[in-house]
């Protein structure tokens, strides 16, 4: 780098860029960068792929492979034999139930006991095996067709006619559907909810990852005393803008690559899902969000920048910037209002709030059936003010506090910093 001092604008938007350039490219080179990276594809990937090997594989029926049930009736219900295609359910005296599960050949049965009709139980008696998740759901599966049984015989028992038994005993589906006549399924509207929320935590997690690798390379730089040699081939606007900008750049990255990933994974996870439908990302809501993304980072990395010169040690600044990741959870920890109440004084208020509008907006665009342009608009520019000021007030106390080694500045002294014109 040239250690002369820039001339001009032109100069301080090249060192800019050199310094913007050195940040991004030893942060993305970084082994914990390169790691978080790559580790929400790898489990969106693994996601997938367990997915498809259990829709693949189906469910087994574990202990009963050639889905028989058995079943003692001790009561005087007149329960048939029944077979299904898939299940057969067959009727036992209970020694003959009880020596088949001691000697292996079956697992369960299951016993309607004489005083049923006033009881209204059954009993499944099992052999341990211990935990098995196939098993389970043959049991249940097993469980209805009991129950379907017993209750057929006591409506034939009762005279219902076996058109009218058919149906009581059958499942009533209730299908939703909108006006224009699209499926509505309940999956895919919970599906919708999280979607959301899985963007805000992904921004807040890259947000903060970022602005902490801002946080470190300043505390460092400090405390090994390599600001001195950099500030004096460098002026320190242009180091703290080119931080900014080259960290800003190496989270742009992170969030594209987990960007690009959701959009080829929430289709595929959708196709798998059933009953889920498809699950559509609006671009104009994708643009928002990155623009959310942006002015966030610009905030609080410049507060994180700021943070990083007046510290005296790195774990002091560890400590706080501890409480703006506390700033920016309280949409999440209050999330029920953007469910229940979008338009509420206290949504509007935490969108319109600098420190908490990028996650605020992020749920109040998930959740809203239509974008509030006029609350967008608002947030935009509080948010757009605010990161201008914090860059700029940031960058007057880096330059006056940077170089302060071992000493804690003053309020005065920062306030005093901020408004110096030198």
């Amino acid at each position: 780098m040239n250690s002369r001092q820039p001339s001009g604008g032109s100069g301080y938007l090249r060192l800019t860029g050199l310094v913007a350039r050195r940040e991004y490219l030893r942060t993305v080179r970084r082994s914990g960068f390169i790691l978080a990276t790559i580790l929400l594809p790898i489990g969106i990937a693994l996601l997938l792929a367990v997915s498809a090997f259990f829709s693949a594989q189906g469910v087994s029926s574990d202990g009963q492979a050639s889905g028989t049930i058995i079943v003692v009736n001790q009561s005087d219900v007149p329960i048939n034999a029944l077979d299904t295609g898939t299940a057969e359910l067959r009727l036992l005296t209970e020694p003959l139930a009880a020596s088949q599960l001691a000697g292996g050949d079956i697992n369960e049965y299951y016993l309607v006991p004489a005083d049923f009709r006033s009881s209204g139980e059954v009993t499944r008696i099992e052999a341990d095996i211990g935990l098995n998740i196939a098993r389970l759901e043959s049991q249940q599966s097993g469980e209805n067709l009991v129950r379907y049984v017993i209750r057929d015989a006591l409506l034939r028992e009762a005279g219902v006619a076996p058109g009218d038994a058919a149906r009581i005993l059958q499942h009533v589906t209730v299908t939703a559907v909108t006006v224009e006549g699209d499926p509505v399924s309940a999956a895919g509207i919970a599906a919708g909810i999280a979607v959301p929320f899985l963007f805000v935590a992904t921004f807040m997690i890259s947000i903060f990852m970022t602005s902490g690798y801002l946080l470190q390379s300043v505390t460092e730089e400090k405390e090994n005393r390599v600001v001195e040699i950099v500030l004096s081939s460098i002026p320190a606007t242009p180091l703290m803008g080119g931080k900014i900008i080259g960290l800003g750049g190496a989270g742009l990255t992170q969030v594209a690559v987990w960007v690009a990933s959701a959009l080829v994974a929430v289709p595929l996870l959708s196709n798998q899902v059933p009953d889920m439908g498809p699950i559509s990302l609006d671009a104009t809501v994708l643009l928002l969000a990155l623009a959310y993304f942006v002015l966030g980072y610009l905030a609080y990395g410049a507060i994180f920048a700021a943070i990083g010169a007046i510290a005296p040690g790195n774990r002091e600044a560890q400590q706080y910037s501890g409480f703006l990741g506390f700033a920016a959870a309280v949409p999440l920890i209050v999330s029920s209002l953007f469910l229940t109440d979008p338009a509420s004084p206290v949504v509007v208020a935490l969108s319109l709030f600098p420190l908490t509008a990028p996650t605020s907006m992020l749920l109040v665009l998930g959740v809203s059936e239509s974008i509030p342009w006029t609350l967008v608009g608002a947030s935009l520019v509080s948010l757009t003010l605010f990161a201008l000021l914090a860059t700029w007030a940031s960058a007057r106390i880096f330059r006056a506090t940077v170089l302060l080694y071992g000493v804690r500045p003053t309020l005065n002294q920062l306030l005093g910093a901020v408004r110096s014109s030198r």
